[in-house]
């Protein structure tokens, strides 16, 4: 009975992430990839990146920054190696102002990143004075639209980012200690590794319940 009730609980994690991998990654973390202080690590920096259907043929990007310590996204840039992005269409946000510019042409700090992090002309994004003010504050977004490239959906988007070929990378300035670094999206799990997650943690809960 034991070993039938763990091929059923194995069958519904397959079945959950199998079916569902586009609801699961429309929401991509921003990972701090150049801070030395030991803020970067803190729990209560938390931006990340929404993406969903923007209707006719476009797909929004909205930036989150729920940060409960000092920041301000100041800069917003696109690594597009997936040709997915034809233009942008449209700027938003909530108490936010942002424009397009190409200065600088790349997301500061990421030289080390595998692969080169190598912004995609004119898909950068500056604040407009006065800074921080109008940059991403905690409790603010800012949401951009692209058109995607002709026959191309959400999927292809939600893959790309998945795989890496699509990135989004942003400045973070007002850190604490007055610091400032930069942040990208990182790929999502592979869904074979979230089911040998799931597949070792119902194997210990087993053995557990069996120790006990």
């Amino acid at each position: 009975m034991r070993g039938k009730t763990c091929a059923v609980w194995v069958a519904l994690l397959w079945f959950g992430v199998c079916a569902c991998p586009l609801e699961a990654n429309m929401v991509f973390p921003l990972e701090i990839i150049d801070c030395a202080a030991r803020c970067c690590d803190s729990p209560d920096l938390n931006m990340y990146v929404e993406v969903i259907d923007g209707g006719q043929d476009q797909v929004d990007f909205t930036f989150y920054n729920d940060s409960l310590i000092s920041s301000s996204v100041a800069r917003i840039y696109f690594d597009d190696d997936s040709g997915l992005l034809s233009g942008v269409a449209g700027i938003d946000g909530l108490g936010v102002s942002f424009v397009q510019s190409t200065s600088p042409l790349n997301l500061p700090g990421v030289g080390f990143l595998d692969p080169p992090f190598d912004a995609t002309s004119d898909f950068g994004f500056a604040v407009e004075h006065p800074l921080p003010a109008n940059g991403i504050n905690p409790g603010q977004w800012a949401k951009i639209t692209f058109d995607m490239a002709c026959g191309r959906t959400l999927y292809d988007v939600i893959d790309a980012l998945d795989t890496g070929t699509l990135r989004a990378g942003v400045r973070v300035l007002t850190l604490p200690e007055g610091l400032f670094s930069s942040a990208v999206t990182v790929p999502a799990p592979e869904p074979a590794t979230l089911l040998l997650f799931g597949t070792a943690g119902m194997w210990l809960l087993t053995r557990k319940r069996r120790s006990v």
